[in-house]
């Protein structure tokens, strides 16, 4: 008996248009072809209450199993929908547009856009990471074309695709001007909703679509936003000096320093804290466990529903 695709529209769409809370959890694909645990992690998220599991695409530019096949196995095996992390970066407009076919005929409805890792991070620096299209315009491509019915050569592809898109914003850029030029043009090629960086303090977001609104008018998107829980006080404090972009709050360090064995705990805590005041403006939440931790994000789930 054959498999029945999940009907369009997109699940995720029809909540964000009713005004629902959504809760995202992101996944990385195995490196290997065991999918065991990844079926289990996705089956605890489900049951906590998230709506929809993002799978990653290669992250950090290392080999793991293509995320499509991820995607189709997770909502056959644990019922649940998913998006589809799709990066640019190593896709010429030949795999881009066959990937996305292939996508949509397994019931991928979701997609979202990014630039992607540089493969010289990865396992294989040597590799060619050239791309034909940078995000706003795959997002041109898949809503101006695709979802009309037409490939980038104005060719009919038989009927129209139905993706939902997602594309990626920065809540805290170090270049406001360039971040606002960005996130218009990704706007004006139609897309969807915006996943952003995770941040650590509520105001940064709001901030930063006010600034946004006087310049160039309200989003008028539904907005994710990126939560990266802490797991300890030497995880808080890597972050905080090593990886740019991101900045925590000298308080939230104190916190997770004096929680000691606590601390995954504490981090959790905070998690739901920031998550109960990015509601009032953002439309959901978009979860990045660390770690492997799905058993901690499961409980975040389940404190903020």
């Amino acid at each position: 008996m054959g498999r029945l695709p999940i009907a369009p529209p997109s699940q995720l769409a029809q909540k964000l248009a009713d005004g629902k809370f959504v809760i995202a959890v992101e996944m990385d694909p195995p490196r290997g072809l065991a999918t065991h645990k990844l079926v289990a992690g996705a089956s605890l998220l489900a049951e906590a209450g998230a709506d929809i599991i993002n799978v990653a695409d290669s992250p950090m530019a290392r080999m793991r199993m293509s995320a499509w096949a991820v995607c189709d196995v997770i909502q056959h095996r644990v019922g649940i929908e998913t998006t589809l992390h799709f990066p640019t970066r190593g896709r010429n407009l030949l795999r881009v547009q066959g990937d996305l076919l292939a996508a949509h005929a397994l019931g991928i409805h979701n997609v979202f856009v990014v630039m992607g890792d540089p493969t010289a991070i990865g396992d294989y620096p040597e590799a060619m990471d050239n791309y034909d299209l940078v995000p706003s315009g795959l997002i041109k491509l898949i809503k101006q074309g695709f979802n009309l019915g037409m490939d980038h050569s104005g060719t009919s592809i038989g009927q129209p695709t139905n993706f939902f898109v997602g594309a990626a914003l920065n809540l805290v850029p170090s270049d406001m001007a360039t971040e606002f030029k960005n996130l218009t043009r990704k706007v004006k090629a139609g897309a969807d909703y915006f996943l952003t960086q995770p941040i650590y303090r509520a105001e940064d977001g709001e901030g930063f679509l006010a600034k946004y609104e006087l310049q160039h008018g309200a989003l008028n998107k539904p907005v994710l936003v990126g939560i990266l829980p802490l797991v300890s006080a030497k995880h808080a404090n890597f972050l905080n000096h090593e990886v740019p972009g991101i900045s925590i709050p000298e308080e939230s360090i104190r916190r997770m320093e004096a929680a000691g064995e606590n601390a995954a705990k504490v981090g959790m805590e905070l998690a739901v804290e920031l998550i109960q005041k990015v509601k009032p403006w953002a439309q959901g939440v978009y979860i990045m466990p660390q770690f492997h931790r799905f058993d901690l994000v499961a409980e975040i789930v389940e404190r903020v529903k």
